[in-house]
């Protein structure tokens, strides 16, 4: 376990996206993405992962991104983002057509 850094310089945005975690030995385990960033994400999952970790997380709807362990906190892991179809899930949110301009989170296909 680490220390989170507060000092952000993005914001993160509240979303539920349903999502799986693949571990280097081929392990995967069903998680959900609760918030994203310019290139990261913040997922609860019971995968037992530590920092450093490298793995694929499948997005339902939006695709798969590599990743690694930034930091673990029981079942909250921070996951900054390698590789993607598109680094910054958090246009994925900020495309989305129906946002009503609320923190309400959101799926990837409403």
């Amino acid at each position: 376990m680490t220390n989170i850094d507060n000092s952000r310089q993005d914001a993160r945005k509240p979303v539920i996206w349903k999502a799986t975690l693949t571990t280097n030995d081929d392990k995967v385990f069903d998680c959900e993405v609760r918030d994203v960033s310019l290139a990261g994400t913040h997922v609860t999952c019971l995968a037992p992962l530590a920092i450093k970790d490298e793995v694929l997380l499948t997005i339902d709807g939006l695709g798969d991104f590599a990743g690694e362990v930034c930091w673990v906190r029981n079942e909250n892991i921070g996951l900054t983002l390698l590789v993607g179809p598109d680094l910054l899930l958090k246009k994925f949110d900020e495309r989305n057509p129906n946002k009503s301009g609320s923190n309400d989170p959101l799926l990837p296909n409403e």
